[in-house]
């Protein structure tokens, strides 16, 4: 999956976090929100990662390194987190998975070539459709 050996910690590590329950994350998204708990969105962040390696891996026919595409997936789960509302009873995996996606796709428009592309979200959907309506036409 990853070659370097900081890669392959993170993945174990990932691997090894506990899932959440809809209450424990639900209690640990509001310490976060009104205390400012960091040890709470620390629980939040791991329990959450195999999510984020999950979509990573699905963006890696790119040709970016999946441990650059795992980070960038992880500023978009802190992102996340940020804006999270828990009031609304949404599961948080259901909310990030936006900003993550959105996070990724923006490091591939960033990365993928030199010659830099639109970044509208019309050029978006095209860039990231290109591939499937190639298949699609040959």
């Amino acid at each position: 999956m990853m070659e370097d050996t900081a890669g392959r910690t993170m993945v174990r590590a990932a691997m090894k976090a506990p899932y959440l329950e809809r209450d424990e994350e639900h209690l640990l998204a509001l310490r976060w929100k009104e205390d400012n708990d960091q040890h709470a969105l620390h629980q939040i962040a791991m329990a959450h990662m195999r999510l984020v390696i999950s979509m990573a891996s699905k963006f890696r026919h790119y040709g970016l390194p999946l441990g650059d595409l795992v980070q960038e997936g992880h500023v978009g789960l802190l992102e996340a987190a940020a804006r999270f509302e828990p009031e609304r009873e949404v599961r948080f995996s259901t909310y990030a998975t936006w900003w993550i996606r959105a996070s990724m796709q923006d490091y591939i428009l960033r990365n993928w070539s030199i010659v830099r592309g639109g970044t509208s979200s019309a050029q978006k959907a095209l860039f990231f459709n290109l591939r499937r309506l190639r298949a699609r036409l040959a």
